[in-house]
């Protein structure tokens, strides 16, 4: 129709990540990015803002985001001569072909454990592969959220694993399993190979926008 007013009303969820190691409390590595939202996580938002039934009142998706995860695979793994020889490769093998631009991707491509016993893959019970954040979250604006995890010396790094070269990183709901390598994230991205060994520590800060 002639003279009709249009308007178009488009919502982002856009996203940024900051991974910093520490020495002994010194920054000693930084990496910074801006990585994707899956479509696995724009499905889940769809879901999470929906009622299935009222009587009894039953959301569609009643997974919050919980849990963050690291992983050797991706496009920017630069250290081939760790992720791929003994122990790492045997522990997390498969290859670095995923990059942080394709929102089809439905896992980290070489998942890595945070702690665990087994140096085989995909490993024992009681191995941990994912990490909470911790709470309360930030809200620097009103529409957006940052969660931060710090992982541990003894996080990711322990023996027979005395350096691991991350290169990638997703985000999890609830509905994750900690103790399992096959878990479907909705948020990832890929990053220049961050080798993490018992030395220091690894703070992410992982903020999504909604605008």
């Amino acid at each position: 129709m002639s003279g009709m007013l249009r308007i178009v009303d488009d919502i982002e969820v856009t996203q940024n990540l900051k991974i910093t190691a520490r020495e002994r409390g010194k920054i000693v590595a930084r990496r910074e990015g801006h990585n994707i939202f899956l479509n696995l996580g724009r499905e889940w938002l769809a879901r999470l803002i929906a009622y299935s039934s009222f009587s009894p009142l039953t959301p569609e998706d009643d997974n919050r985001v919980r849990y963050m995860g690291f992983g050797i695979g991706g496009t920017r793994q630069v250290a081939p001569g760790v992720a791929n020889v003994a122990p790492v490769v045997t522990a997390y093998p498969g290859t670095n072909a995923q990059t942080d631009v394709d929102p089809t991707v439905l896992r980290l491509e070489r998942p890595v454990r945070i702690s665990g016993s087994s140096s085989t893959y995909p490993g024992l019970a009681g191995d941990v592969w994912l990490g909470a954040y911790q709470i309360p979250v930030t809200h620097t604006t009103a529409t957006e959220t940052t969660f931060i995890r710090v992982f541990t010396q003894e996080e990711v790094s322990y023996a027979p694993f005395l350096s691991v070269p991350l290169s990638e990183i997703m985000l999890f709901t609830n509905g994750a399993d900690p103790g399992s390598a096959l878990n479907t994230g909705i948020a990832y991205d890929t990053f220049d190979t961050l080798s993490k060994t018992l030395a220091f520590e690894l703070q992410v800060e992982w903020t999504l926008r909604i605008g």
